[in-house]
C-alpha cells in the first residue's frame, strides 16, 4: 500500500489482512474489522449524501457516550473527508453552545441511547441519528462518492476538535491535522508498540485527547479495543474481574484508577494473569500506588506518559524500570522523534546540564496542534515563534507545566505554572469554575483551589445563596468532573496587601 496519509488507511489494511478478527467490544456487543470498515464507510455516504451541496466540510458533532457506535462514526466522518468534534453527553447546554458558537458551521449526530440526554441538555436544533442514517445506506460501502471524499483529504487537513477548559469560561478546541496524528502513530508504535494480538482495555473518554493511543494504536496494529463499561471503574472488584473476564492484556489509564484498586487492595483478591502492560497518562503516577502494582506485576512494562491536548495524543515517554527506587517522582521522560522539548525561565533555554532546575515545558515538532479553532487570538497567545536556533519558522507550544532535567536527560513533571489544574485525569481551568459561580445571582465573591492530596476542587464563596442551591445551579453549567467536590459558604476571602485575592493562603489550607 501507498504511504498513508489517514488513519483510515490503517482501517483499509485491517480489512484486507484481518478482517475477521475483532475490531472492537462492548460488554455484550463486538464488531469485526470488516464490519467496521463497512459500517463506517455506508455512514460517510450518509454524511456525504445530506451534506451542504457545494461540497463544504464541516466538522461533525459526535454526541455520544463510549461505544461502538461512537467508533463507527468517528471513521464515518473521516472518510466522508470531514473532522470530528466529540462531546460529552452531560455536557450542559451552556457550554454545548459554547462549543456551537465557537465552530459556527457543524452538524450534530447522536444515536437513539443518547438521543434523550441531547434533548434533556436543552439543545433544540437540528441533528442527525446514527441508526437512521446507517439503516439508508446499506449495501453503500463502495459507492464512488466515499472514494472522492477520501481523495480530498490531506495530511494538512484537520481531523478531529477536542474542547478543553479555558479560563475565560469559553472552552477552547485544539485542532489537530491528519499528519500530527499519523506521525504520533508511527513514533509510538516504534518506541512503545503494542501487539496483533493485545486486547486494550478503554476507559479514557472518546472527548478526551487521552483515547487517541487506544483508538488508533489499537488501529494500528490490528489489536483489540475493548470498551470498558463506566459502571466498572466505581468498582475495584468489578474492573478487576472484567479484566480477567475480557483477557485485557494493555490499560492506558489515569492515575486514578490504579490508585482506587491500590486503595482497596483488590489484587489481593483477584490478580488478572492477562496482564503484561500498563501505561499511565493524564497525571503523575504515585510512587506508592506505582509499587503497589509492581508488587503484583514485577515483571510486566509500565510506561508513563505525558502531554496536553495540544500536542497530539503525548510528546513524551518512559518506560519504566522496575528495578529501580525512584526518588518520589517517575520521569515523564523524552520525546518522541519529531518532536522537540525545551524548558525555558523567561526568555532564557535551560540547558540538560542544569539538572533540577525548573522551567516551563515548551513543544514543538509536528505534533503540534494547528491552533484553537476560530480563536486566533488566544492560538497567538499560546503558540508562539521557536527560538531561530532551534528551527527556522516553526512555532512552540507553551505548556504551562514545569519540569527539570535529570541526570538521565528525563524531564521530571514539577507541576503547573497557573491556575490550570489536573483533576480525576482532566485538565481543569480552575477561572472557568470561578466564572460559573460568579454568573450565579447572590454571589459576592469566590475562589476555587485544588486540593492535591485528595484530588479534590474546593470552593470558598461569599453571598446569601445556600451551598444546596449553588450546588444544583452549578449542575446546568458546568460538566460533572468540574463540579466542586467541597464547598464552603465564608464571611470573608484573604487578601493581598494590594487588595486582590490571597489564592495561595487558601491553598495552603488545603495542601
Amino acid at each position: 500500500m501507498s504511504r498513508k496519509v489517514s488513519v483510515i488507511d490503517y482501517l483499509e489494511e485491517n480489512y484486507l489482512n484481518i478482517p475477521d478478527k475483532t475490531a472492537v467490544s462492548e460488554e455484550s456487543e463486538s464488531i469485526t474489522w470488516l464490519e467496521l470498515r463497512n459500517r463506517s464507510r455506508e455512514l460517510a455516504y450518509s454524511l456525504i449524501s445530506t451534506s451542504d451541496p457545494s461540497g463544504k466540510k464541516v466538522p461533525v458533532v459526535i454526541f455520544m457516550d463510549r461505544s461502538i457506535s461512537h467508533v463507527v462514526s468517528i471513521y464515518g466522518t473521516l472518510y466522508s473527508g470531514s473532522f470530528y468534534v466529540p462531546v460529552d453527553v452531560s455536557t450542559p447546554v451552556e457550554r454545548l453552545n459554547s462549543i456551537l458558537e465557537t465552530l459556527q458551521e457543524y452538524r450534530i449526530l447522536t444515536n437513539r441511547k443518547d438521543e434523550k440526554k441531547l434533548l434533556k441538555s436543552g439543545y433544540s436544533g437540528e441533528y442527525l441519528v446514527y441508526e437512521d442514517l446507517i439503516g439508508k445506506a446499506v449495501g453503500k460501502a463502495e459507492s464512488p462518492e466515499i472514494h472522492a471524499a477520501v481523495n480530498s483529504i490531506m495530511d494538512s487537513s484537520l481531523m478531529y476538535i477536542i474542547f478543553t477548559s479555558g479560563s475565560t469560561g469559553v472552552p477552547k478546541g485544539v485542532a489537530v491535522r491528519h499528519r500530527s496524528v499519523m506521525d504520533y502513530i508511527s513514533s509510538f508504535m516504534d518506541e512503545v508498540g503494542m501487539r496483533g494480538d493485545d486486547v486494550c482495555g478503554n476507559q479514557a473518554p472518546f472527548y478526551s485527547d487521552m483515547s487517541l493511543k487506544d483508538l488508533y494504536m489499537t488501529l494500528a496494529s490490528g489489536a483489540e479495543l475493548c470498551i470498558i463499561p463506566a459502571k466498572c471503574f466505581s468498582f475495584p472488584l468489578k474492573l478487576l474481574q472484567y479484566i480477567d473476564e475480557k483477557k485485557i492484556t494493555y490499560c492506558m489509564w489515569v492515575p486514578t484508577v490504579y490508585r482506587i484498586i491500590a486503595q482497596f487492595k483488590s489484587l489481593g483478591k483477584l490478580r488478572p494473569d492477562s496482564i503484561r502492560t500498563l501505561c499511565f497518562s493524564g497525571e503523575s503516577m504515585q510512587l506508592p500506588v506505582f509499587e503497589y502494582w509492581k508488587g503484583f506485576y514485577p515483571d510486566i512494562d509500565y510506561w508513563q506518559f505525558y502531554g496536553p491536548s495540544e500536542i497530539t495524543g503525548s510528546c513524551s515517554y518512559y518506560k519504566v524500570d522496575n528495578k529501580r527506587n525512584y526518588d518520589g517522582l517517575i520521569p515523564i521522560g523524552k520525546p518522541y522523534r519529531n518532536t522537540g522539548m525545551i524548558l525555558v525561565d523567561g526568555e532564557e533555554i535551560i540547558p540538560q546540564s542544569d539538572r533540577s532546575r525548573k522551567g516551563e515545558i515548551c513543544v514543538y515538532g509536528t505534533c503540534l496542534a494547528a491552533g484553537y479553532y476560530n480563536n486566533p487570538e488566544k492560538t497567538e497567545m499560546a503558540f508562539t515563534d521557536l527560538p531561530s536556533e532551534l528551527g527556522y519558522g516553526e512555532k512552540m507550544y507553551h505548556t504551562g507545566d514545569l519540569a527539570f532535567w535529570d541526570e538521565d536527560g528525563n524531564l521530571v513533571f514539577s507541576g503547573r505554572m497557573d491556575y490550570q489544574v489536573k483533576h480525576m485525569g482532566k485538565r481543569i481551568e480552575l477561572g472557568e469554575i470561578e466564572n460559573a459561580v460568579d454568573s450565579l445571582d447572590d454571589i459576592d465573591a469566590c475562589c476555587c483551589v485544588h486540593n492535591k492530596n485528595k484530588d479534590a476542587l474546593v470552593l470558598y464563596y461569599i453571598g446569601s445563596l445556600s451551598e444546596k442551591d449553588l450546588m444544583r445551579a452549578l449542575d446546568s453549567k458546568l460538566p460533572p468532573y468540574m463540579i466542586p467536590t467541597v464547598v464552603n459558604k465564608v464571611e470573608t476571602l484573604p487578601q493581598l496587601p494590594n487588595g486582590k485575592l490571597d489564592r495561595k493562603t487558601l491553598e495552603k489550607e488545603n495542601n
